[in-house]
């Protein structure tokens, strides 16, 4: 009998826990930078061609104009991504909060259990592109903010995602091909 009620005291335990992260850690913030051998004007126009964020976006699929103007600040976009072939979609509304070409972009993407804010600067130095994120995620209820914040915590999930993709996006700039016509 002692050892179900000293089980029971554990697990509760756990639980309070797990709601503590999520009160105490209600947004994950993370970031990466990196730096890109191809000048300024290039690397954007790489990491602006929506046909080319499947190729640096992990589990990214679509991208769809709902309301506004391609590009313009305020349009908004229904994104859809596939996390793992054991998932399935996951739906998102990215809205454009702010730009000012070839110096920043500030997205802001709304699911049914999420909040993310990025900010993607860029900055030429000696001809090569430094690309730097700032992110922050927070969910929506306090499950979703303790799941997240334990994600982060135990693993750095978000931090290595956001790693992998803008190594990714470095790659597919320096490969870059793509005329864009620049006046580079």
């Amino acid at each position: 009998m002692k050892f179900l009620k000293y089980t029971l005291y554990a697990i509760i335990g756990l639980i309070a826990v797990f709601f503590a992260l999520g009160f105490l850690m209600p947004s994950v913030h993370y970031g990466h930078e990196i730096t890109v051998n191809k000048p300024l004007k290039e690397s954007w126009a790489v990491q602006q061609d929506e046909s080319k964020f499947g190729q640096w976006l992990a589990g990214f699929k679509s991208i769809d104009l709902v309301r506004g103007e391609q590009g313009a600040i305020g349009s908004t976009y229904k994104v859809v991504v596939k996390p793992s072939e054991e998932e399935p979609d996951f739906e998102m509304i990215e809205t454009l909060v702010d730009k000012k070409d070839f110096e920043y972009v500030q997205l802001s993407f709304d699911s049914d259990m999420m909040l993310f804010v990025q900010t993607t600067s860029f900055s030429e130095v000696d001809g090569k592109t430094i690309i730097k994120t700032d992110s922050e995620v927070s969910g929506k209820g306090m499950v979703m903010r303790s799941m997240f914040a334990l994600m982060e915590l135990l693993g750095g999930s978000f931090e290595a995602q956001e790693v992998k993709n803008l190594e990714a996006l470095k790659q597919v700039i320096e490969e870059n091909e793509t005329d864009y016509n620049l006046a580079i």
